[in-house]
């Protein structure tokens, strides 16, 4: 995932700099490489707690989890909103490109 990271000792001294240190960023950024980063995140949680993200979330959204784990269980939710979000775009991406060919091939045949 496109990450910038600041310290105290690398902070942008302007606005145009932050500008610039984000526009760098996401052009590093890879959506395929993004979705692979938050399986194997979503993965590790699955593990962790023995359910599937996709079993986990509606009972995040019903609140069933206690305080002591609740941080936790929003990471986690977090974490697998980005994967859904990001999985569209991709799917969406593949998509457009798959009608793009088929309408070329057929433009020239």
């Amino acid at each position: 995932m496109a990450k910038v990271e600041f310290t105290k000792g690398n902070l942008p001294k302007t606005r145009e700099e932050f500008q610039r240190a984000l526009k760098e960023a996401m052009a590093r950024s890879n959506p395929v490489d993004d979705l692979l980063e938050l399986a194997v995140e979503l993965h590790d949680y699955e593990r962790q707690y023995g359910m599937t993200s996709s079993d986990f979330y509606p009972r995040y959204q019903r609140a069933e989890f206690d305080d002591n784990t609740m941080h936790a269980m929003m990471k986690w939710a977090a974490a697998y909103d980005h994967f859904i979000v990001v999985k569209k775009r991709v799917e969406n991406a593949l998509l457009r490109e798959a009608v793009w060919h088929t309408d070329l091939e057929k433009a020239v045949a």
